[in-house]
């Protein structure tokens, strides 16, 4: 039997010393995964050089993210750019864009922004 593949956070990925100040997550599913891997090369492309860092697509549930996803990271200082950029590229996707203040369900739920119908979460995960 083969063990279930663990999936790493983009905290895990990161360069050393990324200014981890804001997540998103951009959720898909089997019907939305090419567009979501699209979109996911076009914010490579849009936010080369800049303090962005975008995750590979997570084809599972992980953590309170219960679809698959994948991160956009970025500081304070870029936060109107990468949630503008959200709000015209993401289509229909869902998105969960929350700050990173260390107290996870916080973070989750009264410093998150949703756009998109929301994905439920496992608040049990946090």
């Amino acid at each position: 039997m083969t063990a279930p593949r663990t999936y790493k956070y983009n905290s895990e990925l990161a360069p050393k010393g990324f200014p981890r100040e804001f997540d998103a997550h951009i959720y898909f599913d089997d019907s939305t995964r090419s567009f979501a891997a699209s979109l996911r090369e076009k914010a490579l492309s849009a936010f080369q050089g800049q303090q962005v860092f975008t995750g590979e697509l997570i084809p599972d549930a992980v953590g309170p993210h219960t679809q698959p996803m994948f991160e956009i990271n970025f500081p304070r200082p870029l936060f109107t750019d990468v949630v503008l950029w959200l709000v015209r590229e993401r289509g229909d996707l869902s998105v969960l864009v929350h700050q990173l203040t260390g107290d996870d369900h916080y973070d989750h739920t009264q410093a998150a922004l949703r756009m998109g119908p929301q994905v439920a979460l496992n608040y049990a995960a946090l």
